[in-house]
């Protein structure tokens, strides 16, 4: 008999409210006794946890072999608290700057994984076999969940090239190397099918995913979701089973695509032509699982309409192109996604010699706790587009220049809890 059982709620309570935040998470996932005792006396504090936006993470791509740090479009009360600019992890590893994935305020890395909020650190151990197969891609994905447990998973996957599809693909059981915080070693980790197996890959299909070389993954509620080009592979973590969903029924030939986490779970946006927009739903429930069409709109006539002449927005760059404090307007009211009484795009015509040509260069993620899609527009603005109300509203500029181009962006949420980084931080390593 667990003796803890035996405290009174109240008792418990007190006794778990003088842990540090990262042992407390790992207490509320020792049985659902301890887990009551937290949640029910709020012991583990909301302005730790990663429920806030403090802004995007945009990667670049290469110049001259040389891959430049990320920029991070950040709001002005950011400012200060959390440094964009990865920059100071240089001397650590060479790779840092290669944001590969995020998940509830930790970065997946080339080198390993960081927390930008509390400036922890961890190079992971070296992959026993990174060695790529004939026909396959192999990517890292990176699952944590500070209100579960204080450690956190990073899944090194085989995705299949779209060069060389095979309906056969993945296989039952689906085996790949694992990394936790917790053992810090890599493991391997079997995965059954359950459900139907893939059908085979449309012709159509793999013309349209041609191009498509996006990596995403949403941690959602105790699942892995993965984008695979041709359909979404689903782990489920607890159980160890895998299952293949297949994409939504999208017929155009080119656009931009994101798989992403929002206030009801997992959605995904198919952005074609110039301005339109299709964002999807996904419904689950124990034995069914579907694509709902969620919004679909052509934002070219909200778009073409904008004052983008007298919006400078509120939110600016740290990073590859800082912004000085100077240059900031500390008056502007800050975009605040929690109100939400958005400003409209005006409909008043913006002069002729003032316009330019306005399409979704790339779609920059969803907000993680409202339905709201961020979008970087003509290499230049960025914007939040409201999916309950139609609006948009301009948060800023994040240009591009020459021959560069944003290779693939983040939603970050900050997390404030001291995670398993090994106590690795810029403080405290005498290296930095």
């Amino acid at each position: 008999m667990d003796p803890a059982g035996l405290l009174p709620g109240d008792v418990l309570a007190d006794v778990l409210r003088r842990l540090m935040p990262h042992s407390l998470a790992a207490c509320r996932s020792v049985c659902k006794g301890w887990c009551a005792a937290v949640d029910a006396h709020g012991l583990l504090r909301k302005d730790l946890l990663p429920l806030s936006l403090a802004g995007i993470f945009a990667v670049y791509n290469f110049v001259d072999g040389y891959h430049l740090p990320p920029a991070f479009l950040s709001r002005p009360s950011v400012a200060g608290k959390i440094q964009g600019n990865l920059s100071y992890l240089d001397d650590v590893h060479d790779d840092w700057s290669h944001i590969m994935g995020h998940c509830n305020g930790l970065l997946l890395l080339w080198g390993g994984v960081a927390n930008p909020a509390t400036r922890q650190w961890a190079c992971l151990p070296c992959h026993p076999d990174r060695t790529p197969t004939e026909g396959f891609m192999k990517h890292d994905f990176l699952a944590y969940d500070p209100m579960v447990s204080p450690h956190f998973e990073v899944f090194f996957m085989e995705c299949v090239h779209p060069a060389n599809p095979n309906s056969e693909w993945p296989p039952s059981p689906y085996t790949m190397s694992t990394f936790s915080s917790k053992t810090w070693r890599w493991e391997e980790r079997s995965f059954t099918r359950e459900g139907m197996p893939p059908r085979s890959i449309d012709p159509n299909l793999l013309l349209l995913m041609r191009d498509v070389y996006s990596h995403d993954s949403v941690y959602w509620r105790g699942r892995l979701y993965v984008f695979n080009i041709f359909f979404i592979i689903r782990l489920d973590l607890e159980d160890n089973k895998y299952r293949v969903i297949e994409l939504p029924p999208i017929n155009e030939a080119r656009g931009d695509i994101h798989l992403g986490k929002s206030e009801k779970g997992v959605y995904y946006v198919f952005a074609g032509g110039w301005c339109k927009l299709q964002i999807w739903f996904l419904n689950e429930s124990i034995d069914h699982t579907e694509w709902m069409l969620k919004h679909e709109i052509g934002l070219k006539p909200l778009l073409e309409n904008f004052p983008w002449e007298h919006s400078h927005g509120s939110w600016f760059v740290q990073g590859v192109r800082d912004n000085n404090d100077e240059t900031l307007d500390r008056k502007k009211p800050e975009w605040d996604s929690d109100n939400d009484d958005a400003t409209p795009a005006p409909t008043t015509e913006v002069s002729v010699q003032k316009k330019f040509h306005k399409y979704i260069s790339r779609i920059f993620g969803f907000h993680p706790y409202k339905e709201i899609i961020f979008l970087h527009m003509s290499l230049t603005r960025v914007v939040a587009y409201h999916l309950k109300n139609s609006k948009v509203e301009d948060l800023g500029c994040l240009p591009v220049d020459g021959d560069d181009w944003i290779q693939s962006s983040c939603v970050y949420t900050p997390c404030w809890i001291e995670s398993c980084l090994r106590a690795n931080s810029v403080e405290s390593n005498s290296e930095l």
